[in-house]
């Protein structure tokens, strides 16, 4: 069998409850140009078990079990390394369900991909595609929570980088975080923010500022949660691995201008990169998810 045009790179870790349904989901929406790897990194609560019954019963399902990463950032790479396809998609959670979207992301990235020099990763929220070469090359750091953001900034200072603004396709399935949890994890996020080299007085000074915005009740309790955690974080992050961000992005509000201006409608990238994404190509699903008007939010 011709080796796979495509790999869709999923890693998981005890995610037992939610893992078939993440993984059908991919899996009843490609075809024989796909492959979807997952890299199971020693679960212990049955994954490995209910992924070999599932690459049982779909040819496409390659399995790297007991890989040995240590987080999820590593996990990432290891399923980059071993992709087959000369292209990527990736940022695929098994705690999340995808409705129709995969093939027509990749019709999209092919179309913009026509009026782009050199290469880029296209991303829509839960989901991004990029030539392997490119991952690759720029591969996530050994980080925590949040090291999305740290992939996302070094990409973003190579000009490789656009994100595409689309109406939902992922929802999130059985994984709810107690309150406690929550806080972990958001504390986490921002630990990993400083590890990947964010500066601390740039960062008060951006929550600050959002604290001052009329952004609405959730914004401001957002911003209040960073300044008061930012501290607590930056100090615990000396304990922990220290990278170089970009020059440009020490600066978290930067960075988010950075994001912003990266995020675009598809009429906005056509316009920006003189191409003409043929919708018909396209297709009507393709159409309703990402030919739309308005910009949605991003991650931050």
């Amino acid at each position: 069998m011709a080796d796979p045009e495509y790999t869709v790179a999923i890693s998981n870790y005890n995610m037992a409850g939610t893992l078939e349904a993440s993984l059908t989901s991919v899996l009843e929406q490609v075809d024989d140009r796909f492959e979807v790897l997952v890299v199971d990194d020693g679960s212990d609560d049955g994954s490995e078990a209910l992924l070999e019954r599932l690459a049982e019963s779909y040819d496409r399902l390659r399995l790297e079990l007991n890989a040995g990463n240590d987080n999820l950032g590593e996990a990432r790479n290891h399923s980059f390394r071993e992709a087959k396809g000369d292209y990527v998609l990736s940022a695929v959670d098994t705690d999340d369900q995808f409705t129709g979207v995969i093939t027509q992301f990749v019709t999209l990235y092919h179309e913009i991909e026509a009026g782009v020099e050199d290469e880029f990763l296209l991303l829509a929220g839960g989901l991004y595609m990029a030539p392997k070469s490119l991952v690759v090359e720029t591969p996530y750091r050994s980080l925590g929570y949040g090291e999305d953001r740290d992939f996302y900034r070094r990409l973003l200072a190579k000009d490789a980088l656009i994100s595409i603004s689309h109406v939902p396709f992922r929802f999130s399935i059985g994984y709810d975080r107690s309150v406690r949890e929550q806080f972990e994890v958001g504390l986490e996020t921002i630990v990993v923010q400083f590890q990947s080299g964010l500066h601390f007085w740039p960062y008060m000074r951006w929550a600050l500022k959002e604290l001052r915005n009329d952004g609405g009740q959730l914004e401001s309790h957002r911003a209040l949660a960073h300044l008061l955690l930012a501290p607590v974080a930056y100090l615990r992050s000396r304990s922990g691995p220290r990278y170089d961000a970009p020059e440009a992005f020490t600066d978290l509000g930067v960075y988010k201008q950075a994001l912003r201006d990266a995020h675009m409608t598809l009429e906005g990238i056509e316009e920006k990169y003189d191409v003409t994404v043929d919708r018909d190509a396209l297709g009507p699903r393709g159409c309703a998810l990402f030919d739309i008007d308005t910009v949605d939010s991003i991650i931050d």
